[in-house]
């Protein structure tokens, strides 16, 4: 096994990553200990690769072997066995056959190219909003309408029609992101019950994922009532219901398939820093489009600033 730094009972090696620059302390420790390294986070053990050979191993010479991604026990209470998408299923046959769909069918050239339209109207909409809010002189949050936007195109691309509701399908993809990001008791500490027991976060999981559900079977039943007659006025969900349909895969569609393929599901690898575990207050991010500076001279930690004259 690779070397470890020295533990606490209990907690294992996540004392020595407090702080507010994770990836900081695991410089630190990478220097002591060697580019590879091993923690225990809680009850997780965690193989820790910190130099461009020993990442060069993991993602290249084994790529295979480390191709399927683990999923945690918060997150498998919201996605059911055999319906993981193209993000958490296991390598193999089947992960190819969901990537196939999505590479010819969902995200071909052709496919993307018949949303143009959406596109443009609903940068129109934004451009109508902007122009009569300067007419008005009054403020624009340009973080909500951008958000808005994208909701708007992505949405219509994948169920159609302009989202009626928007705003709740917004609030409930925000309240998702938040409970992917959070490192919960049951995920540094899996095979406890006692973890699961105390924690808060299966019952929060647990409802979000019964609201999810519903919301998206009344989308699928809806789709299946109002067939596309045309290919070219497909949506997304069109199309995998038309897969489903046709029945010429190895591995049948199931409903449950189809929902993880069109239900957006962000984990937001980047807030699920094990420090998170004793800084719940930690400000996540929602989800929304982002304006950033294309030079690291314009960059400080915590900020994005104002890009200065050449």
């Amino acid at each position: 096994l690779p070397p470890s730094p020295w533990a606490l009972p209990v907690i294992g090696h996540l004392h020595h990553l407090v702080g507010d620059l994770p990836h900081r302390a695991m410089r630190d420790l990478a220097r002591r200990h060697g580019p590879l390294l091993l923690l225990r986070l809680g009850g997780l053990p965690v193989v820790v690769a910190s130099s461009a050979d020993a990442a060069r191993e993991v993602m290249v010479a084994r790529d295979v072997d480390f191709a399927t991604r683990p999923i945690s026990r918060m997150i498998r209470l919201c996605i059911p066995e055999g319906a993981e998408g193209i993000v958490f299923a296991p390598y193999g046959d089947k992960w190819r056959q969901i990537r196939k769909i999505c590479t010819v069918e969902l995200l071909s050239a052709r496919r993307v190219q018949s949303f143009r339209p959406v596109r443009e109207e609903e940068a129109g909409r934004l451009l109508l909003a902007v122009a009569a809010a300067a007419a008005s002189s009054t403020p624009v949050n340009l973080s909500q309408r951008l958000s808005a936007y994208a909701a708007d195109s992505a949405v219509r691309a994948i169920i159609g029609s302009r989202f009626k509701d928007r705003d709740k399908f917004l609030v409930m993809l925000e309240r998702g992101i938040r409970l992917f990001a959070r490192m919960s008791l049951p995920d540094l500490y899996p095979s406890s019950r006692l973890a699961m027991l105390v924690s808060r976060m299966p019952g929060r999981m647990k409802r979000h994922q019964e609201e999810g559900a519903a919301f998206m079977d009344a989308v699928v039943q809806e789709h299946q009532e109002n067939r596309a007659a045309d290919d070219d006025k497909e949506d997304l969900l069109d199309v995998l219901l038309r897969i489903q349909r046709e029945g010429h895969l190895q591995f049948p569609m199931s409903t449950d398939n189809i929902k993880s393929a069109v239900g957006v599901r962000n984990e937001a690898p980047h807030s699920r820093n094990p420090h998170n575990f004793f800084h719940q207050s930690m400000k996540k991010k929602s989800f929304h489009a982002c304006i950033v500076p294309y030079s690291y001279r314009t960059c400080s930690p915590g900020a994005v600033t104002r890009r200065q004259p050449r």
